[in-house]
């Protein structure tokens, strides 16, 4: 078997009204633009991955991601798509340091085909299912109405939450105030900044909840200052009580080594679209786990074909504290009509279908020419 050709889609997905406005602190679109891959071979078997992007994050597009996954192809083209370490390699040879979202979408719809052509899923491939579904975190708008959001996702059985944060010091203390009494203290809250807090400013954000909320509740502060700073990490994590994630500067196994050996973390987020793939994720996993670093294995902005990615490497993955699979919920319509990741009572799960257990047959709009763009719900 070959590898023929590799098509890259743009695929356009409104997000719900409460998230088009949301006020986060990185600017954020309100119709996410993500790329379906398509990896076909001589013997018909299609591969289907998907890469994401979060522009106001790590800058990617999806027209950079189309022109890098035409980069990328023209050294597998002709490659055994079963041999999913040497596609990597070659990947990394055509580009060794960019085109990470290509990377990765090409790698999801790799791990596809080989799980369709051997009749298995994905998590097989992946060393077997550990576990029979990973508890997910959602992420409700940042806006006038989370609490009430916040109420409502309590009763769909969800008890992990990612909570984005403004960058405004004020707003940020009042919207954990608002959020506490309605999870109570055996559901974890992570106050996402995305780099949006200097370290003075978490730090004094961090002594205020210390002072009135205690650590019964299960706070966590995520990515509070810039990515690049792993002493800034490092001192946040000496000087508060509360646990502290790092998030956004992993990239490679050797940014995810950084904050290991500065002590900066407590806990790691590791992304399949962040990273290149999922093979790249699952070697970070293991350096987290050797290291006894906690992890999550976490999504960026995606739809149903990446979140399910996630969500097999996820029950494939020895101890993860929870993942994060429900991106695709926040989307008025999603490209997915059947199959993929299903999360019930906030527990994301697969199906032990082969692959990642979508068919392309249940795409919205993969029917149309590949330099078309997808706009769903249109």
């Amino acid at each position: 078997m070959k590898i023929t050709d590799i098509v890259g889609t743009v695929v356009r997905a409104e997000y719900r009204p409460e998230y088009r406005k949301d006020k986060r602190f990185y600017v954020k679109d309100e119709v996410q633009a993500n790329v379906i891959v398509q990896v076909h071979t001589d013997e018909g078997v299609v591969g289907i991955g998907e890469a994401a992007h979060t522009p106001g994050l790590y800058g990617e597009t999806a027209a950079a991601t189309v022109g890098g996954i035409e980069l990328l192809k023209s050294g597998l083209v002709g490659l055994d798509p079963l041999e999913l370490t040497h596609a990597n390699a070659v990947m990394d040879r055509y580009s060794l340091g960019g085109n990470i979202a290509a990377k990765a979408g090409i790698d999801i719809a790799l791990h596809d085909l080989a799980g369709k052509v051997i009749g298995v899923p994905v998590y097989q491939l992946l060393g077997g299912r550990v576990h029979q579904g990973v508890r997910t975190h959602i992420t409700p708008a940042t806006y006038e109405n989370t609490p009430a959001d916040m109420a409502r996702l309590m009763t769909e059985g969800y008890r992990v939450f990612k909570q984005k944060m403004s960058g405004d010091t004020e707003y940020d203390i009042n919207i954990v105030r608002e959020l506490l009494p309605i999870i109570g203290e055996n559901v974890i809250l992570s106050l996402d900044a995305n780099q949006a807090w200097s370290v003075n400013q978490t730090l004094y954000i961090a002594r205020i909840l210390e002072r009135e909320v205690g650590l019964n509740q299960k706070v966590i502060f995520e990515q509070p200052i810039l990515a690049n700073d792993v002493r800034g990490m490092a001192r946040i994590r000496r000087e508060i009580r509360f646990p502290v994630m790092a998030d956004d500067g992993i990239r490679t196994v050797g940014d995810l080594t950084r904050v290991i050996d500065n002590e900066a973390a407590d806990i790691v987020s590791l992304k399949i679209s962040r990273v290149g793939g999922i093979q790249k994720c699952q070697q970070m996993i293991k350096v987290a786990e050797a290291a006894n670093v906690d992890y999550i294995v976490d999504e960026i902005n995606e739809m149903r074909v990446a979140n399910t990615a996630v969500a097999h490497l996820a029950v494939a993955s020895r101890s993860p504290l929870y993942t994060g699979t429900a991106c695709h919920t926040l989307f008025e319509v999603d490209i997915v009509t059947e199959g993929g990741v299903t999360i019930t009572n906030g527990i994301a799960d697969v199906s032990d279908r082969p692959g990642l257990g979508i068919g392309s047959a249940t795409l919205l709009g993969l029917d149309l020419p590949a330099d078309e763009s997808i706009v769903l719900g249109a």
